[in-house]
């Protein structure tokens, strides 16, 4: 699981690109993106 900072990065890279954007369709290009866990969905 990425550590918050990493994850801090990767928003800050994509809100230029999304805010205010719908999401249409999505693919997923890998397994493990889309896995779920035991602790939740």
């Amino acid at each position: 699981m990425p550590e918050l900072p990493e994850v801090e990065v990767v928003r800050r890279g994509l809100e230029d690109h999304v805010v205010g954007r719908h999401v249409t369709r999505a693919r997923i290009t890998g397994v493990r993106v889309a896995r779920r866990h035991d602790a939740g969905p």
